[in-house]
């Protein structure tokens, strides 16, 4: 994120700003050299919080206290956010029963917790003969996540002679 520099005091250009006390409530617009004045006798700094506003929004703060409050929101708006992570599953369309309950559980945990989720279907060999299979597999596996999650897309076809089939699932 490209940071601008905040104008205080003496740097603010524009002749006139709306200024804000330091209780932030609303003084009224003023010629700027005014606004200074009474910053200073205030014993704190005019800081411009809004420049292309018309005309200019100014606080009467202490800028030092103002620029620390700044980074801490910007911190605390960092440890907020929540980037969704891409999970991957492997799977065989040869995949037992009770193998088939665990994957799926594991990835039913990862689309409750807000992660995209990518299927990987490996064919070895003359398993590629059986795309049919890992397509019911597929479909079988869109059936069972229809309430948690939706797929983005067909299933693709990856690698040589498709032996590789992918699916990502999207949360709800």
């Amino acid at each position: 994120m490209k940071q601008t520099r905040i104008r205080k005091n003496l740097w603010i250009r524009s002749p006139y700003v709306r200024v804000i006390g330091p209780d932030k409530k609303q003084i009224g617009i003023m010629p700027t050299r005014e606004a200074i004045d009474l910053a200073r006798r205030q014993e704190l700094d005019l800081i411009e919080i809004s420049p292309n506003a018309e005309p200019p929004v100014c606080l009467i703060a202490d800028f030092g206290k103002y620029m620390y409050e700044l980074k801490q929101k910007e911190k605390d708006a960092k440890k907020k956010q929540k980037t969704a992570e891409l999970k991957e599953m492997r799977i065989s369309y040869k995949i037992d029963d009770h193998d088939y309950q665990t994957k799926l559980r594991k990835i039913k945990e990862f689309l409750n917790a807000k992660n995209r989720v990518k299927i990987t279907l490996k064919m070895r060999g003359r398993e590629a003969l059986y795309k049919n299979k890992a397509l019911e597999l597929l479909n079988r596996l869109t059936t069972d996540l229809s309430g948690i999650g939706q797929p983005e897309g067909a299933p693709r076809p990856l690698g040589e002679a498709g032996k590789i089939i992918q699916l990502t699932y999207l949360p709800k």
